[in-house]
C-alpha cells in the first residue's frame, strides 16, 4: 500500500460520519461477552462507496491479499460489494481502476494498521449475541419520562436470562420487568426531582451471550442545557478540600508540594451541598481522573532528582477497566480520593443542582504498575516496545519531542501504541464504560497531540454511537499545549468527527499579555482577534472552544499579573512571559510567590475574567483563580485551596466580581452567542459591544490608573481605573 499521510487531512475533514458498514442481515450483535467467543458466521456484510459509474471501483483488502480481484457493483447511484468473510477484523480500501488511484472509505471513520500501513477497518462480528434498540425514545414531560426497548434475540432465538443480566440507574441496580410476549423492556417514572437519570442495560440470554451495553441518559430540568451556556470549574481533587481524613496518607521522602495533601470526593461533595459552585455561577465541573494511580513515589521528568506522588492522577494503573476486563488492581478508584460510592454520590448531587461533571482522561500512557503493561508489553500495545521482544524499562525508551507520538514522558510511563487495534479497542471500551457507568457528561482529553488522530476519531465515533443515544450533548475537549500561533495544530483535532473543542492556548497567551502583563496594547489585541475570527472559521468550524486565564500546567495568573517572574525587575512589563518563563520554574521550591501587597494584580485578573466571560466559548476557571491564588510553575501552582475567612479583602472582592460576571453571562445571550463590534480602540482603553438577535450589551476596559470617560453608541461611559464597565441590555 502507498503511504497515505498526505491524503489523511483531506479525508478527515469530511461531513458527519455515518455507520461503519451496512449489515445485510438482522440480529448481528457485538462480540463483547466476557465468557463466550462468538465465531458464528453471518450472511454477509456490504461495503458502500460514493462515486461515478465510470470510476470502475474495486475493493482491495487483507481478505484478498490486497489484490485487484474484487470488483464492486454500481447500482442506484453508488458502488456496493457484499462480502462473505469469517469473523474477524480486516483492512480494506477502494481502488479506481480507471483513475489508477485509491482512497479510504469516506463513510467509515474507523481504521486499522496492517504492516504499519493504514486502511479502513471492516469488523465482521458473529451472530450469536442478542441486541437492544429503541421502540420509543424517552418522552419527557414535566417531571416524568418513559421509554421502551426492543430485545432482539440472536439467530438462536434465546430469551433473556434476567438472573445473569443487570440494569442500572445512575450506577445502582434496579429491577425491570421483561415482556416476553412483546420482547420489550418498558420504563416509566413520574414525580421526579431535577437531575439526570441514566439507565444502562446489560442483558444476557439463556445461552450466555450478552448484548452490548445499552445506555439511556435523560435529564429532568426546566431549561434545556447547551454547552455554549457552560461555565467550567477545574478541580484538582487532591488540592481542593479534605473532606475525609480517613483516606489521608503521605509518602516518605516526598516534598509536601509534591505529596498527597488530602483532597477527596467528600470535600467536593461538601462544597456542592454548600452551594459553592452554584453561587459562583458554575454549571460544569472538570475533576481529576478518578481512577487508581501508583501508590509509590517516582522521580520527575527530564533528570529531575525530586520524588513525586501521583496526586495529580496522571500515572494511571487501572486503565482498561470495563465490563469485560477488570485488572487485578486493588481498586478501580484512587483510594486517596475516596470510594466508588462517593464518586457516584458526587455526580448525583452535582446533577441534582444542574451541574455537569467531566472527567480528566489520560489516554496517552499508563504506569509501569498497570496490568496493561504487565500483560501486553510484548504484544505490540506500546510504542518503542516491539511485539515479541523484551521491553526495556530502564530508560532506553524515553525520547524527546522530536518523536511526539512514540515518545514516553519518562521511563515509567509506557506510551500506548494506538496503531495496535487491540490496544485501541481496549482503551475505547474503557472510556465508554466509564462514561456510562459513572453517568458523566464530558471528557477533558490529556495530551491529545501525542497520539495518532485515529484514536480521537474512534473515540468520538463510539461516544456518538453508545453515549449520545438520546441526543443529550456530550462535550469532549482536548489539551493541545501550543504557543500563540498554534492554530493549525489545535484545528487538526477539531470537527464533527473529532473533538468538540480544545483549550484555546493561542488566545490564552494574548489574554495574559494584554490583561495581566499589559505588554500588548488593545490595538494589537483587536488586530489579533480579527485575524483569530477568520482562523476560527477556517480551523475551528463547528467547534466550541474553552477559554481560560490559568490551569494546572502554568504558573498562576495572579503572580504573572504581579510581575513575580519578570526577568528584569526594572522593566517588568517588557521582561515578563505569558507563562512566567524560567523565573516561574526557579521559584517553585523556594522563594515562591506570595499574596501581592496591592490590589492592582487582582484588578487585572478581574479584567481578564470579564473578557473571557463576555465572548463565545466556554469560560474555564481553574480552582483558586476565582479569587486569585499565587504560585509559580507546577507543583507550586497546585497549592491547597483556601475558602471563606482565609481569603483576603482583595480576594473576596475578586470572587464577588467573578460571581457577578457569571450572572451577567446567564443574563446576556449576547455574551454566549453574540458578535463583537468594536466601538473604541486605544492603547489602554477598549470598548466593544456584543450583538445577538438585535440586542446589544457594551463592555469597556480601562488599563490606566485613572477613571476614563468615553462616548460610545450613544452612551456616556465612565470606566473605572484598572477596571471594566458593563451596560444593561439594549
Amino acid at each position: 500500500m502507498k503511504n497515505i499521510k498526505n491524503f489523511e487531512l483531506k479525508l478527515f475533514f469530511n461531513l458527519f460520519i455515518v455507520f461503519l458498514i451496512t449489515i445485510t442481515i438482522s440480529s448481528c450483535g457485538s462480540n463483547d461477552d466476557n465468557i463466550y467467543n462468538d465465531n458464528s458466521e453471518c450472511s454477509g456484510v456490504t461495503l458502500i462507496a460514493e462515486g461515478r459509474a465510470e470510476d470502475d471501483l474495486y475493493v482491495k483488502g487483507s481478505f484478498n491479499n490486497w489484490q485487484l480481484i474484487t470488483p464492486m457493483l454500481f447500482k442506484n447511484g453508488r458502488w456496493e460489494k457484499e462480502l462473505f468473510l469469517p469473523v474477524g477484523n480486516y483492512g480494506y480500501y477502494f481502488y479506481s481502476k480507471s483513475k489508477k488511484s485509491w482512497s479510504l472509505d469516506l463513510l467509515n471513520p474507523l481504521t486499522i494498521y496492517i504492516n504499519d500501513e493504514k486502511s479502513s477497518l471492516l469488523k465482521v462480528d458473529g451472530c450469536n449475541h442478542p441486541s437492544l434498540e429503541f421502540i420509543n425514545r424517552p418522552d419527557i414531560k414535566d417531571n416524568s419520562f418513559s421509554f421502551k426497548l426492543k430485545y432482539i434475540p440472536s439467530k438462536t432465538g434465546s430469551l433473556p436470562d434476567l438472573s445473569k443480566s443487570y440494569i442500572t440507574r445512575n450506577g445502582k441496580k434496579v429491577d425491570i420487568s421483561f415482556n416476553e410476549k412483546d420482547k420489550t423492556f418498558s420504563i416509566s417514572e413520574t414525580g421526579l426531582s431535577s437531575g439526570k437519570y441514566s439507565y444502562r442495560f446489560y442483558i444476557k440470554d439463556k445461552n450466555g451471550f450478552a448484548t452490548k451495553p445499552f445506555f439511556v441518559p435523560i435529564w429532568i430540568e426546566s431549561k434545556i442545557f447547551k454547552w455554549e451556556d457552560a461555565v467550567i470549574y477545574q478541580i484538582m481533587i487532591d488540592r481542593f478540600l479534605n473532606g475525609d481524613s480517613s483516606n489521608n496518607t503521605t509518602l516518605e521522602g516526598v516534598d509536601s508540594k509534591a505529596n498527597w495533601l488530602g483532597g477527596d470526593f467528600r470535600g467536593i461533595i461538601d462544597k456542592i451541598d454548600e452551594g459553592y459552585f452554584t453561587n459562583l455561577g458554575v454549571n460544569a465541573l472538570w475533576i481529576s481522573s478518578p481512577i487508581r494511580n501508583t501508590q509509590e513515589k517516582w522521580k520527575g521528568m527530564g533528570g529531575d532528582p525530586r520524588f513525586y506522588s501521583a496526586y495529580h492522577s496522571y500515572w494511571p494503573v487501572s486503565s482498561g477497566w470495563s465490563d469485560r476486563y477488570k485488572p487485578d488492581t486493588d481498586s478501580l478508584i484512587e483510594p486517596h480520593f475516596g470510594t466508588e460510592e462517593e464518586l457516584h454520590e458526587l455526580i448525583d448531587k452535582a446533577h441534582q443542582k444542574g451541574i455537569r461533571v467531566m472527567f480528566d482522561f489520560v489516554p496517552n500512557h499508563v504506569h509501569l504498575e498497570s496490568p496493561l503493561w504487565r500483560d501486553y508489553k510484548n504484544g505490540g500495545w506500546f510504542n518503542l516496545a516491539n511485539q515479541n521482544q523484551s521491553a526495556n524499562i530502564n530508560g532506553g525508551y524515553t525520547c524527546g519531542w522530536e518523536q511526539p507520538i512514540e515518545c514516553w514522558f519518562t521511563d515509567y510511563l509506557p506510551d500506548i501504541n494506538y496503531k495496535n487495534l487491540n490496544a485501541m479497542e481496549r482503551m475505547i471500551e474503557h472510556v465508554v464504560w466509564m462514561v456510562q457507568h459513572f453517568n458523566i457528561d464530558g471528557l477533558r482529553l490529556d495530551a491529545i497531540r501525542l497520539m495518532i488522530l485515529d484514536f480521537t476519531i474512534a473515540l468520538k465515533t463510539y461516544i456518538q454511537r453508545e453515549v449520545i443515544t438520546t441526543g443529550i450533548p456530550f462535550y469532549m475537549v482536548g489539551e493541545t499545549f501550543t504557543s500563540d500561533n498554534g492554530w493549525d495544530e489545535i484545528g487538526y483535532y477539531l470537527g464533527k468527527d473529532k473533538l468538540d473543542g480544545q483549550f484555546d492556548f493561542p488566545l490564552f497567551h494574548h489574554i495574559s499579555r494584554v490583561f495581566l502583563i499589559q505588554s500588548e496594547s488593545f490595538i494589537d489585541f483587536v488586530e489579533y482577534l480579527n485575524e483569530n475570527m477568520n482562523r476560527y472559521k477556517r480551523y475551528y468550524q463547528d467547534s466550541l472552544m474553552s477559554n481560560f486565564i490559568g490551569n494546572h500546567d502554568i504558573c498562576r495568573a495572579l503572580s504573572v499579573a504581579n510581575y513575580d517572574f519578570a526577568s528584569n525587575p526594572n522593566d517588568p512589563i517588557n521582561s515578563s512571559d505569558s507563562q512566567g518563563g524560567s523565573k516561574a520554574h526557579e521559584r517553585v521550591w523556594s522563594n515562591s510567590p506570595s499574596h501581592p501587597n496591592s490590589e492592582k494584580p487582582f484588578l487585572k485578573m478581574a479584567m481578564a475574567h470579564a473578557f473571557v466571560f463576555s465572548i463565545p466559548g466556554i469560560p474555564v476557571i481553574y480552582q483558586g483563580d476565582e479569587f486569585g491564588m499565587p504560585g509559580a510553575n507546577d507543583p507550586d501552582n497546585r497549592r491547597v485551596m483556601i475558602f471563606d475567612d482565609n481569603l483576603s479583602k482583595f480576594q473576596k472582592n475578586l470572587k464577588t466580581k467573578v460571581s457577578n460576571l457569571s450572572q451577567k453571562r446567564v443574563q446576556f445571550e449576547a455574551f454566549r452567542y453574540g458578535t463583537r463590534v468594536d466601538l473604541v480602540i486605544e492603547k489602554d482603553v477598549w470598548i466593544y459591544k456584543m450583538v445577538y438577535k438585535n440586542n446589544s450589551v457594551i463592555i469597556a476596559f480601562n488599563r490606566t490608573d485613572s477613571n476614563v470617560s468615553k462616548t460610545a453608541d450613544g452612551f456616556n461611559i465612565i470606566v473605572p481605573a484598572n477596571g471594566y464597565w458593563i451596560s444593561d441590555l439594549y
